[in-house]
């Protein structure tokens, strides 16, 4: 071929893609000439082609998954549309089966898919795993709440062993005796008066007090104390009240005389608060159970502040239950008889030598 007539011929080629490159896009036109274009890039508009991009560049599998629905949504038959549903149609159940198992997957999946193939299943499922977990939890807060119930039923009768011993331990201390209350150790003042409810003072008969030591201007200055706890009664919760009456016999100086710990059925309230269960007036066996408890908690009260020789113990006779007397320290527990008699356990410690 000559040069002239290869010449004519690459202008008519040149003539021919410029008519072309008129009813195509520069993008299309590269497509057609390296053998890659579509159909469908063809003819896609833009708004049509960039839903369709997004189902291809967003950066996560959920992004591209929620790009896939809304181009089908927006383009049922658009020029991308068979692409897309294939690809939605082999990727959505592997996304599904991997979030279905918890109420979060779940979630995200309905979050990622709202109209997704599986949404009426993923529904009910988190709708039952939301039920279960709210029973679960109503379960839960339903045994967090008894238990809670129960501790402090538990502590409630704690405390009335408890100020017991922790009365007979203050007064069995030399340290409270032998000088004015108002001088005592704290561990002793600041409960019995300042602590509520405060103590009452009145005045004291003249031959009051186990050894007739009262003598004139002699006052009692006492507190009650109402320990409230439950017990087990015929299958039902029924409500029970101790009652620690602290009554301090003072001379006219104000120094102690004798200590009284004092209470109605006190050592049946005792036993009550141990065992849980009701001690009725026809229940020999948990009465005699609280007087033995008296005397253990009063022996064991002694024996770490005073003594624990065996030869502070001293014969007792009905109704006294216990004598323990050492050093100078006398405690004697009495268990009521006779129906408004308290049950009882006092204490009298000797004045220091001068």
């Amino acid at each position: 071929m000559s040069a002239r007539r290869a010449a004519g011929a690459r202008r008519r080629i040149a003539r021919r893609l410029a008519a072309a490159a008129r009813g195509l896009s520069v993008a299309a036109l590269v497509a057609a000439l390296s053998g890659c274009a579509s159909r469908p890039a063809i003819l896609a508009s833009p708004d049509d082609y960039e839903a369709y991009r997004a189902t291809r560049v967003s950066r996560t599998f959920e992004g591209r998954l929620a790009a896939a629905s809304t181009y089908l949504e927006r383009y049922p038959d658009g020029a991308f549309a068979g692409e897309v549903r294939a690809y939605l149609a082999r990727a959505e159940p592997i996304y599904y089966a991997a979030k279905r198992g918890t109420a979060a997957g779940l979630t995200a999946y309905l979050a990622t898919l709202p109209r997704g193939a599986f949404r009426e299943e993923a529904t009910h499922r988190l709708r039952a795993l939301v039920r279960d977990r709210s029973a679960g939890d109503l379960l839960a807060r339903a045994a967090r709440e008894s238990e809670a119930q129960l501790s402090r039923q538990r502590a409630a009768r704690a405390r009335v062993r408890e100020e017991l011993v922790a009365w007979l331990r203050r007064f069995l201390g030399r340290d409270a005796w032998g000088r004015p209350l108002a001088e005592a150790p704290a561990e002793v003042i600041v409960p019995f008066s300042l602590a509520l409810p405060a103590p009452r003072c009145a005045p004291a008969d003249e031959r009051a007090g186990a050894d007739g030591r009262a003598g004139p201007g002699a006052a009692v200055c006492a507190k009650r104390i109402e320990l409230p706890f439950a017990v087990s009664a015929g299958g039902e919760r029924a409500p029970r009240q101790a009652e620690l009456e602290v009554a301090v016999l003072q001379d006219a100086a104000g120094r102690p005389i004798e200590v009284a710990l004092r209470g109605p059925e006190l050592f049946t309230r005792l036993e009550e608060a141990r065992s849980a269960r009701e001690v009725g007036a026809d229940d020999p066996e948990g009465r005699i159970g609280g007087i033995a408890l008296a005397v253990e908690i009063a022996r064991g009260a002694f024996a770490a502040r005073v003594s624990a020789d065996p030869s502070c113990s001293r014969e007792v006779e009905a109704p006294v239950v216990l004598h323990l007397e050492c050093g100078g320290v006398r405690l004697v527990a009495r268990a009521a008889v006779d129906e408004g008699e308290d049950d009882g356990v006092t204490i009298t410690v000797a004045p220091p030598a001068r």
